[in-house]
């Protein structure tokens, strides 16, 4: 976490510095309580200087590749002397053989979804309710989630064509622009119900946003197991292999996909339900493609979500050897 430097005599230093643990999902918690512009604002400001430290598209994607553009001669143009001899001796004394040629930028659009995670396995009382003890608000998934999309759509969001929110309980909700639902609404929902990601990629799939032309990035943020909640295995069973099912169909369609789990305790992440507990969904999400990292605590959160948005835009980082024998 970062926030601006006050010191300002030595110009030398790096432009941000660390905040104290916990301090942003402290802001996160106060806000949903006691909603305040300042509050507000500082929100914003730090989950923007996150996402603009660690998610900056263009240290991932190459520059667009220029080409030529081949145009009928107009009567408009600069002469080049360096294809003078060239083209003359090629096509004989026309003058639209020696006007150099306007160069334009292939520009691939850009859509971006985001899923999230607003279910009651995201929530402290949830946690609590499992591990029979008090846990802290600032500590709940959910506070980490929304601090992540807050700092992806003040980022990268900026920069893409469109983008789709989509937030998962019992049923998905929208999908919605950043308008519809925007950050001050995003930073004051409170989880409930159940964890459906596979109603969220439904909706996805429904629109056909996987068809769209161009780049399509696709950023879920949850952690919480989807079940259907009635107790019948083969049922929860459907439910989690749906996501998996659905997820693989995106990706060959060239979705770039990444799934960030916030796993606050390690005890939780590991309790089965259906055919998978958590974790074990998330690797098995790895294993057909999708980029994924486990975020814990909110030290970890700028770290991880660089990881995950660099793996999904350029694979996962090979280790090579230093020297060959």
């Amino acid at each position: 976490m970062f926030r601006k430097r006050k010191d300002k005599k030595d110009k030398h230093k790096d432009d941000y510095e660390p905040l104290i643990e916990g301090d942003l999902a402290l802001r996160c918690v106060s806000y949903i309580d006691h909603p305040h512009d300042l509050t507000y604002n500082a929100l914003i400001r730090e989950c923007g200087s996150i996402g603009n430290s660690y998610l900056r598209i263009n240290f991932y994607v190459p520059p667009s590749i220029g080409r030529t553009a081949y145009l009928p001669y107009d009567g408009k143009g600069t002469i080049s002397i360096d294809r003078t001899i060239q083209e003359v001796c090629t096509h004989g004394r026309r003058l639209d053989s020696i006007i150099t040629r306007a160069h334009v930028k292939d520009k691939q659009r850009t859509s971006l979804a985001i899923l999230i995670d607003n279910s009651f396995q995201m929530t402290s009382d949830w946690q609590g309710d499992k591990l029979g003890q008090v846990v802290k608000p600032e500590k709940a998934p959910h506070i980490l989630a929304k601090i992540a999309a807050v700092s992806i759509l003040e980022s990268l969001g900026r920069d893409v064509d469109e983008i789709d929110i989509i937030t998962f309980d019992d049923d998905a909700q929208g999908p919605f622009n950043q308008w519809q639902l925007p950050p001050r609404e995003l930073l004051k929902m409170k989880g409930g119900g159940l964890s459906r990601l596979d109603l969220g990629l439904a909706k996805l799939l429904q629109l056909e946003w996987e068809a769209r032309p161009g780049d399509r990035i696709l950023f879920i943020l949850g952690g919480g197991l989807p079940f259907t909640g009635t107790n019948i295995v083969i049922d929860d069973i459907e439910v989690q292999v749906n996501v998996l099912y659905y997820l693989n169909r995106m990706l060959r369609q060239g979705v770039k996909a990444t799934y960030i789990p916030f796993f606050t305790n390690d005890k939780l992440g590991d309790e089965r339900v259906g055919g998978f507990s958590p974790r074990s969904l998330a690797n098995k999400m790895r294993q057909l493609g999708v980029a994924v990292s486990e975020i814990d605590s909110e030290s970890s959160l700028p770290m991880g979500l660089m990881n995950n948005f660099r793996e999904m835009m350029i694979g996962p980082q090979k280790n090579m050897p230093m020297f060959e024998i």
